[in-house]
């Protein structure tokens, strides 16, 4: 989250967990799970908590996407089949049919039919949590035949770009929707994926093994069994990667160049469709000026973000959308002048003595304290004062940042859009709210709405036209200067130099790693 909005920070929870590297034939008697040949230990340095996907909109997403599978699947721009093998709309963008693949068997046995494929997605609009909201306008899904599901919407919708997305368009067994959502959140999954999830500790570990009847084939050097530990110290979590002990870990930016230097340990640095912003409060005094809010976007140093303490690891962003997304406009989001800074607080008739303000964030990773202390020292040196209020609980950032009287001028979020459209962000973050819930600038703009608003309901029927309504939107957040755009974040693992094939297991449209497209 998202801070970031899926990662909400738990609660420091330590581990102890000595995990086995890949292939080795040893693992302590905290994880238990006897060792398949291809076993590969992958570090998690998120604590997961719900494995429901249809309730879940948050980190957890890291393992569902290797357990559960959607209709389509977005790569290199296009969408392409996965569950279904082919689709069809109709002109008006409401009515979508779609005809399933054959002989696609869920974990418990059973067959992916139509009405396994009603039952899921019905069940994920009616639970009313997570990525529902995908769905509201889901009126019903007709099933013609075994093979054929016909879905039917209350307005246009681009349903191929949704259900490839990784929130809401996993399909689940319908026996495990008939378990409920409380058997689902504790770690249970019936999905058609890879690999089955066959034991999850809350916060502590997760252990998939491969599903034998799996419909895609199985060929030699998969992994057969991935041992999932939540490690929160990073050096520990370096150490590992170092030793051996851990077949793959993200690890801080900063240890990259070394790592990639030993001859055990490569590093990948893919794009992604993360972006990391401070969201400007413009309905909270002295931010509610717009010169002000220019004057900080000035302040903000991202060359040195990006190079020094990004390690190249990150890109400048263009604009409010990720660059390897399409629908984004270009844009100079920020130039660092210090003196145009100093000029901008001048001109916006804030008394110098209210030059004061708060930045309110959450974070797992080191580089963006770093990012955040340095632009509060380059505020400092033009007189400028920045109080740091950092909440090491998300939950706690999360009940701050939502309150007029307690957020920050300054309010920090990780983003990525649930499915492949710009609307995701721009809606989720910028859309006026009574209550915010991400919209954590308190902007409020009713054009900006109309624009979204039209360009979401233009993406079914044409795409095109959706594109420009998306860039005429950010144009305006552009000229309001709502948030400091600082950094589209790369996805970078450390990994054991024996393992193949890890660019093509990282695809930007996905937060997961496809673990069953690496090859050892």
């Amino acid at each position: 989250m998202k801070i970031n909005r899926r990662e909400v920070l738990r609660s420091a929870l330590g581990s102890t967990i000595m995990i086995s590297g890949l292939g080795s034939s040893t693992l302590s008697a905290s994880a238990q799970p006897a060792q398949a040949p291809n076993t590969l230990t992958w570090i998690a340095f998120i604590s997961y908590r719900n494995m429901n996907p249809a309730s879940n909109y948050d980190s957890e997403i890291y393992v569902l996407g290797n357990v559960y599978e959607t209709l389509f699947v977005y790569r290199d721009g296009n969408v392409q089949p996965k569950l279904a093998i082919s689709w069809e709309r109709s002109d008006d963008g409401k009515s979508w049919t779609v005809h399933l693949r054959k002989g696609v068997k869920f974990h418990d046995g059973s067959p992916l039919n139509s009405a396994a494929v009603k039952k899921s997605f019905e069940y994920v609009r009616d639970l009313g949590k997570g990525p529902s909201f995908f769905y509201a306008g889901l009126e019903g899904v007709e099933t013609p035949d075994e093979h054929t599901a016909i879905f039917r919407f209350k307005n246009a919708i681009a349903f191929d770009l949704v259900a490839a997305g990784q929130y809401g368009g996993f399909v689940i067994g319908p026996a495990a929707i008939d378990k409920g959502d409380e058997w689902l959140t504790r770690g249970n999954a019936i999905g058609t994926g890879p690999y089955k999830l066959t034991k999850f500790e809350q916060g502590k570990l997760v252990v998939l093994d491969k599903f034998e009847d799996y419909w895609d084939g199985w060929q030699s050097g998969q992994i057969d069994r991935v041992i999932h530990p939540y490690i929160a110290e990073a050096s520990t979590r370096v150490q590992m990667i170092r030793s051996g002990q851990a077949g793959i870990s993200t690890v801080p930016a900063s240890e990259i160049k070394n790592l990639d230097a030993l001859s055990n340990v490569s590093v990948t640095n893919t794009p992604s469709w993360v972006s990391d912003l401070y969201m400007l409060n413009t309905q909270k005094y002295p931010t509610d000026n717009l010169k002000f809010r220019q004057a900080l976007q000035h302040l903000w140093d991202h060359d040195t973000v990006i190079k020094d303490i990004f390690h190249g690891t990150a890109t400048k962003p263009v604009a409010p959308i990720v660059s390897t997304m399409w629908g984004h406009g270009t844009y100079d989001v920020g130039t660092f002048d210090p003196q145009k800074a100093l000029a901008l607080l001048e001109e916006s008739g804030v008394p110098k003595k209210d030059w004061k303000i708060e930045v309110l964030f959450s974070t797992t990773r080191p580089e963006p304290k770093d990012a955040i202390e340095l632009f509060q020292a380059n505020a400092a040196a033009i007189g400028l004062e920045v109080e740091l209020n950092f909440e090491q609980v998300g939950t706690t950032f999360l009940s701050k940042a939502r309150s007029r009287e307690t957020a920050g001028h300054m309010n920090k979020v990780q983003w990525w859009p649930g499915y492949p459209t710009p609307s995701d962000t721009l809606i989720s973050l910028f859309h006026t709210e009574k209550q915010p819930a991400w919209n954590l600038s308190y902007y409020y703009d009713e054009e900006y709405d109309r624009l979204v608003d039209q360009a979401l309901g233009l993406e079914g029927v044409d795409i095109a036209a959706a594109t420009k309504g998306y860039i005429a939107a950010q144009d305006r957040l552009m000229h309001e200067a709502v948030a400091i755009f600082y950094a589209d974040i790369n996805r970078v693992n450390a990994y054991s130099s024996n393992i193949k094939r890890m660019e093509e297991a990282s695809n930007p449209a996905y937060e997961w790693l496809s673990i069953y497209d690496l090859r050892v």
